[in-house]
């Protein structure tokens, strides 16, 4: 039995997540798509909010930054995530990058260039280190656990639906 204390915190952290997407998309302008877990310590670019483009299912850690201007060269830019991805805590998406769909990016990585779909990318500059994955909602692996070990939530069907 879970302790009323948790579950009423679940419940709170729910509630303000869901406000604070709402604030995201209605106020700034951002594509977030559904479902999206996003740390409330996440950094989100204000400057350009309207070239932030998040996938549905992805999950963004504390302080990762996600840029869409370069103040230096004078440019607002478009910055992509795809879908079921995991951004890393203290992670950094340079303006118009693109991230393809069921990517992880571990934390601290500095990621400047284009992201190829289901991989891996850690380090500063950040690279490639595995390919191939299968990720589900939020870039829970899926392709490295026994069925009995997967937690059913996380799955994403190929429609997209949960």
């Amino acid at each position: 039995m879970v302790p009323i204390s948790v579950r009423l915190r679940n419940s709170l952290r729910k509630a303000t997540m869901a406000m604070s997407l709402a604030y995201y998309r209605h106020y700034w302008g951002m594509d977030i798509g559904e479902e999206c877990r996003i740390s409330h310590k996440a950094i989100l670019d204000k400057s350009n909010p309207g070239g932030i483009h998040i996938g549905r299912y992805t999950g963004v850690a504390l302080n990762a930054v996600i840029l869409s201007h370069d103040f230096v060269r004078n440019r607002h830019v478009d910055t992509w995530i795809g879908e079921r991805c995991h951004i890393g805590a203290c992670a950094l998406i340079g303006p118009g990058v693109r991230i393809g769909n069921g990517c992880l990016i571990a934390a601290g990585s500095v990621v400047l260039k284009d992201v190829p779909d289901n991989c891996i990318v850690m380090g500063n500059p950040a690279r490639v280190i595995e390919q191939g994955l299968k990720t589900g909602k939020w870039g829970v692996r899926v392709d490295v656990l026994s069925a009995d070990r997967i937690d059913q939530n996380v799955l994403v069907s190929d429609e997209g639906k949960a």
